[in-house]
């Protein structure tokens, strides 16, 4: 296993070089505003055919089909939103609600929305908190956004069988939260690349996805809209472990179980 480098773990802020002129926003969300309404009539009509609403299709090799156009078109729906939640990133026009939010709460619910694709993979889940944790100041879908975006992220890299570690840690008027995974690793050189908008690195990690790469991404604008921050830690044969602080507020909540409980998600 290489040795790690000495200086692997980079704070990560959008560049100003990697973002985009008003006329490139404004064409990207035309463009995704002008695809969405198709892509919408060509799911939901290939989910009917797929669940013969209207009938028994003789041929099962018809609906299979369906099934296919169905999925295709969801994927294609998500990168659809994924780059316009970009152009409104970027363009400081997205409308975020900050509110005291529960972290441990936030974290669960992430962990159970991708429970199937973590079983599928054969991947253990595990959450570690402490027995308090202050509640931090976000924007709900934002921070829903930030987790499942990391945690999808580290099981798509991580080997089948392997485990995910998501983690609160608590930091000064502040809560960090944590998502380590097994896979092949990242040069620590190559590690801005990969919140780039629509650059993807020469690297394992990002050819192995089947998405554009844009996650991290938004997770990096979204921690920029809620003054927080992301950084990335990584190096060949170690894992990628992406660490998100976010500042906290006064109150505080209790974590269920010890201090730090283990729960987790196994195929």
């Amino acid at each position: 296993m290489p040795p790690r480098a000495q200086s692997d773990q980079f704070p990560v802020e959008p560049s100003s070089e990697a973002g985009m002129d008003e006329a490139k926003r404004s064409f990207l969300r035309m463009v995704s505003h002008e695809l969405r309404t198709p892509l919408n009539s060509v799911i939901g009509f290939s989910e009917i055919i797929n669940r013969e609403l209207h009938g028994p299709i003789s041929d099962p090799r018809y609906k299979a089909h369906a099934g296919i156009i169905r999925d295709s078109g969801l994927k294609l729906l998500k990168l659809v939103n994924q780059v316009l939640e970009i152009a409104r990133l970027d363009a400081g026009t997205a409308e975020l609600d900050l509110q005291p939010e529960s972290a441990t709460a936030a974290v669960r619910s992430a962990v159970r929305s991708l429970e199937e694709e973590a079983a599928a993979r054969g991947v253990q889940v595990r959450q570690v908190a402490p027995d308090v944790v202050p509640l931090v100041m976000a924007d709900a879908r934002g921070l829903a956004s930030i987790l499942i975006n990391l945690l999808q992220n580290a099981i798509t890299f991580s080997p089948e069988g392997g485990e995910v570690t998501v983690r609160i840690r608590l930091a000064r008027n502040a809560v960090l939260f944590e998502v380590r995974d097994q896979g092949d690793g990242v040069a620590p050189q190559e590690l801005h690349r990969l919140v780039r908008p629509f650059e993807q690195g020469e690297n394992a990690l990002v050819r192995r996805s089947q998405g554009a790469g844009l996650g991290l991404s938004i997770v990096s604008l979204l921690c920029r809209e809620m003054g927080g921050s992301l950084a990335l830690r990584s190096s060949p044969g170690r894992g990628l472990t992406a660490r998100v602080r976010l500042p906290s507020v006064g109150a505080s909540e209790c974590s269920e179980g010890a201090a730090l409980e283990t729960r987790r998600t196994a195929a």
